[in-house]
């Protein structure tokens, strides 16, 4: 049987590649929240257009559909759900709301897995409540639906043991300062969805518990960008590392870096996108200062270049300019030489900028856009906090 315990990672050796994914990801900790203070209509027009994303990509993983139309106005709650898909549908949205409201209340334990569980398969009557009460297993299907392979899980009788054992060896780790939590993350998702705890909805619920251990860790990042878009964009990557690391899981001589790796890779691509969109919507916005707001707010180093393609209305000398008087004001700093050079916002502006920027007005945008579909379905969506 798998004994649970992560001291591993301690003195775990990974590769130049996983550790600089790591100290890049780990250098963008709260920078989101902070952004809000700058534009935060900006940030909560993404964080609609992220609920929506997250709920229809998760869902399409294990291929829960429905259609466009309905599912906005499911994520709305302004469609009532109808069948099992829609049914799932509705309990992955509001599970993902209870977790954006209240991930700070959330103690990970088996308490709060179970009732985010609740939370996710509270519409379907077709779901047996808390942990598996019958023998599962992981079945891989070719395009043409032929089985290709069988992966063992945890048995019923061992569920709930496995469940407690690999939330307390989270917690230990996640108390020693020397292990890295974006190690310890993909690893604890890693043991879930090998123990497979419930008889249905467990890929749904490691998506989810993702998102709080994210949260928790003070990488609000999911808010704003769909992790679980990204997975689904690329879900043999997904499998493929998981299946990598699970080799000789029941005998503990399983590798967890291939599952770390795919990780780190897709929460990066997150901070990329979240960049990205911002340069598109404050470009769009053609307010006089947004280029200034997208430096306040871009979570990695930009060049010239790259600005002048998001700000294609400014000139090349008034992008000069406006980097030239942020870096001699303190607030942006130099990374490279000559054609390689690129510029990020200081760490020591940012705290300052923080502390001194209560009590003042913000910059207001225009929010950001949803989806084409999804404004000609609701074009005043709101999304109203639901819970079980």
């Amino acid at each position: 049987m798998h004994k649970f315990d992560y001291r591993f990672l301690k003195d775990l050796k990974v590769d130049s590649d996983i550790l600089n994914r790591a100290v890049n990801i780990e250098s963008l900790i709260g920078r989101t929240v902070k952004g809000g203070k700058t534009a935060p209509s900006v940030l909560e027009g993404l964080e609609r257009k992220a609920i929506i994303m997250s709920v229809a990509d998760s869902n399409a993983i294990e291929g829960i559909r429905t259609s466009e139309t309905r599912l906005v106005g499911l994520i709305s709650g302004r469609t009532a759900p109808l069948g099992h898909d829609e049914k799932d549908i509705a309990g992955y949205r509001d599970a993902l709301r209870f977790i954006n409201t209240d991930h700070e209340k959330i103690v990970l334990n088996k308490e709060s897995v179970l009732d985010i569980y609740s939370i996710l398969t509270g519409y379907s009557e077709l779901n047996e409540p808390g942990f598996k009460t019958r023998d599962n297993v992981i079945v891989d299907r070719d395009f043409e639906g032929t089985i290709l392979k069988i992966h063992p899980t945890v048995p019923k009788e061992k569920t709930e043991w496995a469940v407690e054992q690999a939330i307390w060896a989270f917690w230990e780790a996640r108390n020693d300062p020397d292990i890295n939590k974006l190690l310890l993350i993909p690893c604890f998702i890693m043991d879930f969805l090998r123990i497979h705890p419930f008889l249905d909805g467990n890929g749904r619920m490691s998506r989810l518990l993702t998102v709080l251990l994210l949260y928790q860790e003070g990488y609000d990042i999911c808010r704003y960008v769909s992790l679980e878009s990204k997975i689904n964009a690329g879900k043999n990557d997904y499998y493929r590392a998981l299946e990598l690391s699970e080799i000789e899981w029941d005998d503990n001589k399983n590798d967890y870096t291939p599952f770390i790796s795919y990780f780190l890779g897709q929460l990066f691509l997150c901070y990329r996108e979240l960049d990205r969109s911002l340069g598109i919507e404050l470009s769009g916005n053609k307010k006089s200062n947004a280029l200034e707001v997208y430096l306040r707010l871009s979570n990695l180093p930009v060049s010239k270049r790259e600005l002048m393609s998001l700000f294609p209305y400014l000139s090349e000398s008034t992008v000069e300019l406006v980097l030239k008087h942020m870096s001699d004001a303190g607030e942006l700093e130099k990374v490279g030489a000559a054609r390689s050079t690129r510029y990020v916002r200081k760490k020591e502006w940012r705290r300052e900028r923080d502390s001194n920027s209560r009590g003042q007005r913000p910059a207001v945008f225009e929010t950001a856009a949803l989806p084409g579909w999804a404004i000609s379905a609701y074009p005043s969506l709101s999304f109203p906090i639901i819970k079980s």
